[in-house]
């Protein structure tokens, strides 16, 4: 299921929108854990620390479900950490949406 969350990021000294979309259980995309929208490293990378922040605060990661998260407009390099938040954010919004919702400790 889709689920949309706002972040922003600086480009120069202008700031802009950045649409975060999180789908889970794509039934195409089985075992799919993929960023698109013109990540950097720092931003496909941060697959770990996503996962960790998730099972510190009681949740499972969805393994077994595909997982795809656009960050948008992809005509723009987005750049460092600062999209952990609003995947992380958007990641259980998108489980609660889903019929197939990842267990709770």
């Amino acid at each position: 299921m889709l689920f949309k969350t706002l972040s922003a990021a600086v480009f120069g000294i202008d700031a802009y929108l950045v649409e975060v979309e999180v789908d889970v259980g794509s039934a195409y995309m089985k075992d799919f854990n993929g960023v698109v929208g013109l990540p950097d490293n720092a931003v496909k990378e941060s697959r770990e620390r996503i996962k960790a922040v998730l099972r510190n605060c009681g949740f499972e990661f969805p393994y077994g479900q595909g997982v795809t998260i656009n960050l948008a407009p992809a005509d723009v390099k987005k750049e460092g950490s600062a999209f952990d938040l609003p995947r992380r954010s958007a990641l259980p919004g998108a489980w609660a949406n889903s019929s197939a919702s990842p267990s709770t400790k």
